[in-house]
């Protein structure tokens, strides 16, 4: 790795810990004979010692011989927080499949893989590398949702309360997956296809210009107009991204209405595939229940109220039901 320091290093100050460049990991964390692509430290007598070089495979050897010695934590280099995110990134698959990390370890590694690459995306949406990470992170939370209900409790409730785009769709992903399974959806790649076009669902906004986004009165309506257009921007910015195109589907009708009055073609709900008809669910309710710069949270059961009420007929019903069901599961 380039850059990379001496074998050995002292401790820093208290008082610089906090922006240490040796970031502690879990020796569970580390894919056994797979290149990790950091140097890994031991931290031996004040000092951070060279264990392993980067490029160079981490063992079931080298696993068993640590624990010999009482090791359960090694330590990987990193200048920056990106650099922290592609190790769990590498290593996410292991992380979600092994039955020793807790499920609330595996969700906030996930949740925090997933909301750096959707912010990735957002930042950088010309860049398809990022793009295409978005089927890893739909795997990896679908194996992660697979096992219990607890791992959907604790995905959704690692965001928080104030709104950022990128955790907003990590967010309606893990909602998505989880109300199309329930409604006897198991084909998986079906539920792949709808967690990559929920975690893309508004890549157009990147091109609507900040001072609208974060404008915190209303919009004027030529404004308004444009911020309409953010799904078609969507899906002409993934024409010729490696996105399905179930997923490519989702972007643009997220904001369509079963009664026909949504945007940007006021399709019916024939015209509107079942997993957009859920994204679109999802997409409302997760905007309802985070506090935005023009419009503060409301609580879960006011903003089902909302969706019940006041816009009923903009969703199928059985899909509402269904979600209030979902929603039962979470404590408030």
């Amino acid at each position: 790795m380039a850059g990379r320091p001496a074998i050995k290093h002292s401790l820093r100050s208290s008082a610089e810990k906090t922006i240490s460049p040796f970031h502690a990991v879990d020796l569970e964390f580390l894919t056994i004979d797979s290149v990790c692509d950091h140097d890994l430290y031991l931290r031996t007598n004040n000092q951070y010692v060279l264990y392993r070089a980067a490029r160079l495979p981490f063992t079931q050897k080298d696993k068993l011989r640590l624990e010999e010695t009482k090791q359960s934590t090694i330590f990987i280099y990193c200048q920056t927080e990106k650099d922290v995110r592609r190790f769990y990134e590498h290593n996410l698959s292991n992380i979600i499949d092994n039955k020793k990390i807790s499920t609330q370890t595996k969700a906030d590694v996930l949740f925090k893989c997933a909301s750096g690459i959707a912010k990735e995306i957002f930042d950088a949406p010309e860049n398809k590398e990022n793009i295409g990470k978005t089927r890893d992170v739909v795997n990896n939370t679908m194996s992660l949702l697979a096992q219990g209900t607890d791992a959907f409790l604790q995905i959704i409730s690692l965001s928080g309360h104030d709104y950022h785009t990128y955790t907003h769709c990590v967010n309606v992903m893990a909602f998505s997956v989880s109300l199309l399974s329930s409604l006897g959806v198991k084909d998986p790649e079906l539920l792949k296809q709808t967690g990559i076009g929920a975690l893309l669902h508004d890549i157009g906004k990147s091109k609507i210009p900040l001072s609208i986004l974060n404008k915190p009165g209303p919009l004027t309506d030529s404004e308004w107009a444009l911020m309409k257009k953010h799904p078609s921007f969507g899906a002409e910015m993934l024409a010729k991204a490696p996105v399905p195109e179930l997923g490519r589907s989702i972007v643009v009708q997220h904001h369509e209405k079963i009664s026909g009055t949504g945007y940007p073609f006021g399709l019916r709900k024939e015209k509107i595939d079942l997993s957009s008809q859920v994204v679109a669910l999802c997409d409302a309710y997760d905007a309802m229940t985070t506090n935005r710069i023009y419009q503060p949270a409301i609580k879960p059961y006011q903003a089902l109220q909302i969706i019940t009420q006041e816009m009923r007929g903009h969703y199928d019903i059985e899909i509402v039901e269904k979600f209030i069901q979902l929603l039962n599961l979470k404590k408030d």
